[in-house]
């Protein structure tokens, strides 16, 4: 409760610190795994980031926007492939987001950047 009260209120910080207690306790769950990756992805904390949002997707807690946000934090981390993968999957939960459908239009933008 502590741990949802400061991330409701944007203490991003103070939340993923309570999330972190209740891992360590034993006491985490899906619920919590995502949480805390939302709570490092507000921050920009990309490393820790992508490693609970992969605990939160091999835990079976995904949304549409999990998947885009894990992505994000991997397309951070200069781990395409990866982020592409996740892309994917956003895209089949949510084909008419706009993200989506851009992503749908040109999915290997990435290396045509990497060429400019």
């Amino acid at each position: 409760k502590t741990a949802d009260k400061h991330f409701n209120r944007l203490e991003y910080v103070e939340a993923a610190e309570e999330y972190l207690e209740l891992v360590n306790d034993g006491k985490a769950d899906a619920y919590v795994y995502k949480q805390l990756a939302d709570s490092y992805y507000n921050t920009f904390n990309y490393k820790e980031a992508v490693k609970w949002y992969k605990k939160t997707v091999e835990a079976g807690n995904t949304d549409a926007q999990t998947h885009y946000r894990y992505a994000e934090m991997l397309k951070a981390s200069t781990r395409y492939k990866e982020a592409n993968k996740q892309m994917r999957k956003f895209a089949a939960m949510a084909p008419n987001d706009g993200r989506a459908v851009i992503f749908n239009q040109d999915p290997n933008y990435l290396a045509k950047l990497k060429k400019q």
